[in-house]
């Protein structure tokens, strides 16, 4: 019996497929196939994308110039300008959130919101501290506005965050009249900044015309402001005083040379009728 060899059984391949070989596809193969699965068009773009983002970072056009400031009635652009600290550097640095929290350590600053104006602008909307403000007359507490009109005689006399200004002349006013609105903002600005700059608890502030605007302290100290000239260099006065404890119960800081005193001149202790200046120095 003739015997038959069968042949081993060979799986022929799918059509198309070529039996394994080493052969690789040529460099202008591999090439064209890379151009048309659209890779090198997303590199080139990639490029063109990276090519400008870094030339954006960089350009001067995109350096900050200006710094607009929204809601601020008492604080300057200029002061806020000097608390972002952001004029001249690239606008991408710019930390909206770090910049609010300086903002907000100022006493006259509620919230603020900080945002980024492309190319060159960064735009501050503050809310600032609004007292209701009560112009103490005789017996009388009187509701002034900020433009310094009388309106009228507040007979709740809710006093809750209100700040009082005890007249100290005797000068009787009704609705109609008006008070110097320069004694409303110096006396707003004291209001803010002698608790939060200079460490001092306010119990009362006074004005007369004659000596200007001073302070009853909380453990009844007497200080005179005077105008608001040089109020910067007055409450950075005061801050000296209270950082090193100093012990005193009258420091007038309205003479070039100011000077304090353990014990409260009796002219200080009624109404003066010597003239309000900032210049004159009185020897204590």
């Amino acid at each position: 019996m003739n015997a038959h060899r069968r042949r081993p059984y060979e799986q022929t391949p799918p059509s198309g497929v070529r039996r394994g070989t080493h052969v690789r596809p040529g460099m202008r193969l591999r090439l064209q196939a890379f151009v048309m699965s659209g890779r090198l068009l997303s590199v080139v773009l990639l490029g063109i994308v990276l090519y400008f983002a870094v030339t954006m970072m960089w350009s001067h056009a995109y350096t900050v110039r200006h710094v607009v400031v929204e809601g601020a009635t008492t604080m300057s652009t200029q002061r806020v300008s000097e608390i972002a600290d952001v004029m001249d550097i690239p606008i991408w640095q710019v930390d909206g959130d770090a910049i609010a929290a300086r903002l907000k350590t100022n006493p006259y600053v509620v919230s603020a919101d900080v945002h980024v104006q492309l190319p060159d602008t960064v735009r501050v909307e503050l809310r600032e501290q609004q007292s209701e403000i009560r112009w103490k007359s005789g017996d009388w507490y009187l509701i002034v506005d900020a433009e310094g009109a009388v309106l009228g005689i507040d007979s709740a006399v809710v006093l809750t965050d209100t700040l009082v200004i005890y007249d100290d002349r005797a000068v009787a006013l009704v609705a109609g009249d008006t008070v110097d609105s320069t004694v409303l903002a110096l006396a707003r600005d004291v209001y803010l900044r002698l608790p939060a700059d200079a460490g001092v608890t306010i119990n009362r502030i006074h004005w007369h015309d004659q000596r200007g605007l001073s302070v009853r302290t909380a453990t009844d100290q007497l200080i005179l402001i005077g105008t608001g000239d040089r109020l910067d260099e007055k409450i950075a006065l005061l801050a000296s005083l209270q950082q090193s404890n100093t012990a005193y119960a009258f420091a007038d800081l309205r003479p070039l040379t100011p000077y304090y005193r353990l014990d409260i001149p009796m002219m200080f202790l009624a109404p003066t009728t010597a003239p309000i200046s900032d210049t004159t120095t009185i020897q204590p």
